[in-house]
């Protein structure tokens, strides 16, 4: 190579390496920011499908009206796929920086596997405690430690068909035995009595805590979690031999084995039954425009007799993965506080998908009078979470095992109260 050719690259490779060094120390030089100071924070978020996913997109659009600088990227899972999801993502340590949850032994394996971002000073300085309804924090706080906000509340109750039961005289029960009375009259009207759906087990689940409820006091549930031969006792017993009593009598439509819960609520949403036992949420589809029975619903508690005590509580929430984006910066943690404050108003006022968490919610009876029903019901109870929030992850699994074997024919009642007594 001759010596201009030489001389020539020399001055090639000099201007590339100076446009490389004037890239790198530009702001130094001028002050100008980085492209990577000017990139956007993108938090990942994994919901679940319905109403929660419909307030998250629009708290997270009011959110980014006021911080542009965040973006997010939402997941949104199916119901019944959800909890393996997250599941699988905690033992592979790939948690998105907020996800959905629910509280006490659910989010309790998560905290003690060390994996959420406790919240206990914030709460303490916005003074959030004070906000909330009694009980608010109790399916977040573990050994005095906050974990999470609560969305809303829920509660299940027993919607009922008005038209069906006047056109046929009939009271609405307040008792087992006035059920039964009701369920016979209805199929001697060949009308459906209960529509549910047994292919989810929280439905089926539903009427065993009930008549566990009728039996006794809920609270006995946690000293039989503890010491599992005390659900041969007899208000576990008495209970299971009722739930087999209904699973006999054939008070629910034909097809309730196949059945999930928005199928059920889709059938009473078309006057097909007289009752649908579900949870207070259930609303927003009876209330909606493809609502066959929208102004036609009464609510009730469980015909089991006991008006002091129910299902339901504040279990729904968003938690903070320790090891993420959002505890990197103080902002974050505040745009949590935001975002969860804001997704719990859209549910409870502008959706009525959920009852009140924070004192200064109400529910407005015209617009949601259905909810309305359920929310005035529950004021006046003690509320107990459903039995797989109380369980650990092994007992509720094989509770729900059992339970389905029983409505579904394979087991009797003995068996299983046997099998959660082991």
């Amino acid at each position: 190579m001759g010596r201009k050719k030489i001389v020539q690259l020399i001055i090639v490779l000099g201007i590339l390496l100076g446009l490389f060094l004037l890239q790198i120390y530009s702001d130094l030089l001028w002050g100008n920011k980085s492209d990577r100071d000017g990139k956007k924070e993108v938090i990942r978020i994994w919901t679940i499908h319905g109403d929660t996913e419909k307030a998250l997109d629009i708290a997270l659009e009011q959110y980014r009206k006021n911080h542009p600088e965040v973006t997010f990227e939402v997941t949104v899972y199916k119901n019944e796929v959800y909890q393996t999801a997250v599941n699988n993502a905690m033992l592979t340590d790939s948690l998105p920086d907020l996800f959905f949850m629910w509280g006490y032994s659910k989010l309790q394996r998560f905290v003690d596997a060390g994996m959420i971002q406790e919240i206990t000073d914030t709460v303490k300085e916005e003074k959030i405690s004070e906000a909330l309804r009694s009980k608010g924090l109790d399916a977040f706080t573990f050994e005095g430690r906050i974990y999470a906000l609560p969305l809303y509340g829920w509660e299940a109750n027993m919607f009922c068909n008005r038209e069906i039961f006047q056109e046929y005289g009939m009271e609405y029960p307040n008792t087992y035995e006035q059920f039964l009375k009701v369920v016979e009259e209805c199929k001697r009207q060949e009308v459906i009595p209960v529509v549910t759906g047994a292919k989810e087990g929280w439905l089926s689940s539903l009427y065993y805590m009930s008549l566990v409820q009728e039996e006794g006091p809920g609270n006995a549930i946690y000293r039989a979690v503890n010491d599992q031969s005390l659900f041969s006792t007899g208000q576990f017993k008495l209970a299971a031999k009722k739930m087999e009593q209904l699973i006999e009598k054939k008070i629910w439509q034909r097809n309730y084995l196949e059945c999930d819960g928005y199928n059920a609520v889709y059938q009473f949403a078309q006057g097909k039954a007289a009752m649908l036992y579900y949870g207070s949420w259930g609303s927003t589809f009876l209330e909606g425009d493809k609502s066959e029975v929208k102004g036609k619903v009464d609510v009730i508690p469980f015909p089991n007799g006991n008006r002091r005590e129910g299902i339901g509580g504040y279990v729904d929430t968003f938690v903070i993965n320790k090891y993420g984006a959002i505890p990197q910066k103080e902002e974050l943690i505040q745009m949590y506080m935001e975002v969860m404050q804001s997704i719990s108003n859209v549910v409870v006022n502008d959706m009525g998908a959920g009852l009140p968490v924070y004192k200064n919610q109400t529910v407005e009876e015209e617009k949601y009078p259905i909810l309305y029903q359920s929310w005035k019901a529950g004021r006046s109870k003690v509320l107990y979470p459903a039995y797989d929030q109380i369980m650990t992850e092994e007992q509720s699994g094989e509770y729900y095992d059992l339970l389905n074997r029983l409505v579904f024919g394979e087991k009797s009642y003995k068996e299983f109260i046997q099998g959660l007594s082991e």
